[in-house]
């Protein structure tokens, strides 16, 4: 009996059939293949047509940019150029600052050194008072 417990017999029932439905479908038919007009001829064409304006593009673009890199170096040199003598000209209005210049570029000039100073000294009363020894200059 245990294997007669364990080993069922199941038994199928066919389902019912649906009865055919009343509404009729058209027949299908087969509809002749559509033309293409274009074909793959003019496609190809466009895609050729845009990757070598790509390329050209790309190469221009390449140009432009290694001119402008060619002109940027120019000028960073250029600027270099510059601020070497910059610094040339500084040290020449340094050097030229200095008192032993002024004083050889005023003797170039004829002039002399002034000599020792008198001041003039004016009291309350009116009075002048001279004091010092002046010296004219060019006399030491």
């Amino acid at each position: 009996m245990a294997a007669s417990s364990s080993a069922r017999k199941i038994e199928f029932e066919p389902t019912p059939r649906r009865p055919a439905s009343t509404v009729r479908r058209p027949a299908l038919r087969l509809l002749p293949a559509s033309r293409n007009t274009l074909g793959r001829g003019p496609f190809i064409v466009l895609v050729l047509g845009l990757l070598i304006l790509g390329t050209l593009g790309l190469l221009v673009l390449n140009t432009v940019i290694a001119a402008d890199s060619f002109r940027a170096e120019q000028l960073v040199q250029r600027n270099a150029e510059l601020a070497v003598a910059e610094q040339e000209l500084r040290r020449q209005v340094a050097e030229g600052l200095s008192p032993e210049a002024l004083a050889e570029a005023a003797r170039d000039l004829g002039m002399v050194a002034a000599g020792q100073p008198g001041f003039v000294v004016v009291n309350p009363d009116g009075s002048i008072v001279i004091q010092g020894t002046p010296v004219p200059a060019g006399i030491r």
